[in-house]
């Protein structure tokens, strides 16, 4: 399984001098947050946009993510940088969504997009159809299970790492990550087949 690759519209935000300093240097970790935020932004981006937030506020949702990140430096070092973006991130998207079902989201996939000017305008059309059909999969799965299928599949994460940021046994990951990948294609098969019997527009 794989998506065409959809970068963020804005850029990396640019952090206060008050965040800066509520960054704090240690042994393992860069002394200045921008560092920090350009080398995690696009993950963190991908990762609220497959979970479920059109790509405009994923882009509002990523910034809030790295201002928690920056109040709270201190829990944030080492091999559990990512693992605090991670549940971060999760709860913005939560907020985020209890936000949208307040207001009718109107899609604007160009926001996330970066059109490339020497690609076929057939080859454009079709990978944005691969992103629409994709997006309309993952919506319809168990946020736990579209989870782990987005770590997997799109970060190319291993079991392990997924174990680790989901905070649950090896074991568990991968039992859980076998499920997400049937549910997932069991609805691609159900797509698949009603468009046998959709007409074509």
């Amino acid at each position: 399984m794989g998506s065409p690759s959809e970068l963020p519209s804005a850029e990396p935000a640019r952090m206060s001098p008050r965040d800066e300093v509520a960054y704090p240097p240690t042994d393992d970790t860069p002394g200045n947050f921008s560092v920090f935020v350009r080398a995690e932004f696009v993950w963190v981006w991908r990762l609220l946009r497959r979970i479920g937030l059109s790509p405009a506020d994923a882009d509002d949702a990523t910034q809030q993510v790295f201002l928690v990140a920056a109040r709270r430096g201190g829990e944030v070092h080492g091999g559990s940088a990512r693992a605090f973006l991670y549940g971060t991130a999760l709860r913005v998207a939560a907020n985020a969504r209890r936000s949208l079902r307040r207001r009718r989201e109107v899609p604007s996939e160009a926001a996330g997009e970066r059109c490339a000017h020497d690609q076929h305008p057939d080859e454009l059309l079709e990978q944005r159809r691969a992103r629409v059909l994709l997006d309309a999969l993952l919506a319809q799965m168990p946020l736990d299970l579209r989870r782990l299928l987005v770590l997997a599949e799109i970060e190319q994460l291993t079991v392990q790492q997924i174990a680790d940021l989901e905070g649950v046994p090896l074991g568990t990951a991968a039992s859980r990550l076998r499920r997400a990948r049937s549910v997932f294609f069991d609805l691609l098969e159900r797509e698949q087949q009603a468009r046998v019997g959709r007409p074509h527009a």
